[in-house]
């Protein structure tokens, strides 16, 4: 008897769409590295989010020094430590879920951001007891300072860091067939170049958290072996 998973069947139709992120000068790490597939995904990809797009922003993981994303998502709204609501942030669905996936349903993420609209970016770890993934909400124990809305929201495992990004093309999956984690190669890392900054995910409106993404790519504390600048189209 025929072995059934030897038929010949009719699979659901994906579309694969290339992003471009690169303007000229892509500088691309010699000999690349690993995507850590239990780590990865890019859940502002709608249904696909075990493809990686291009403009993902990139880490290390301190453990196994593979990459992965820096940047869970962001805060839908901003946070007041003073206010009524201290012990609650909210996030997309999106967000949630990925925080319940990559970190658990409690734990603790970073948080970075301003204040305020333009103020000085700082960093905090907050400790999270409850992940509401369809509203979006997190209950948490109250955080030390205010943030506005687009503060990220990171994992705090080395890739909070960023280092480099997904190099223009089309997406990385991050998964096998049955739909398992793996690790995939990370051949095209993007370690220099001009950038279309608005293809970059998860690039924020705030000058303050622009200033921290792109002094943390180009900054002496970026470790990537032969990363050469960035320059941005938004700069003047």
């Amino acid at each position: 008897m025929a072995n059934p998973q030897s038929v010949p069947r009719l699979s659901d139709v994906a579309t694969a769409t290339p992003r471009l992120i690169s303007l000229s000068g892509e500088v691309y790490r010699e000999g690349g590295a690993i995507i850590d597939g239990d780590y990865s995904r890019d859940p502002l990809n709608s249904s696909n989010v075990d493809y990686l797009r291009a403009g993902l922003v990139m880490g290390q993981l301190t453990t196994g020094s593979k990459f992965a994303p820096s940047i869970i998502g962001v805060l839908a709204s901003a946070y007041d430590k003073d206010g009524s609501y201290d012990e609650v942030m909210t996030v997309s669905a999106a967000t949630a879920t990925e925080i319940v996936r990559r970190i658990g349903s409690t734990g603790d993420f970073k948080l970075t951001g301003p204040p305020s609209a333009a103020g000085t970016v700082a960093t905090e770890t907050v400790t999270y007891s409850a992940v509401n993934t369809t509203t979006g909400v997190i209950t948490v124990t109250a955080a030390a300072a205010d943030y506005i809305a687009g503060s990220f929201v990171q994992p705090e495992d080395g890739s909070e860091t960023p280092l480099c990004l997904v190099a223009s093309g089309y997406p990385l999956k991050v998964t096998d067939d049955n739909d398992a984690d793996i690790d995939i190669d990370f051949a095209k890392m993007l370690i220099g170049g001009r950038l279309d900054a608005s293809q970059i995910i998860n690039y924020p409106s705030d000058t303050s958290l622009e200033t921290w993404i792109k002094g943390n790519l180009n900054g002496t504390g970026n470790t990537v072996k032969g990363r050469a600048p960035f320059s941005f189209d938004d700069d003047v």
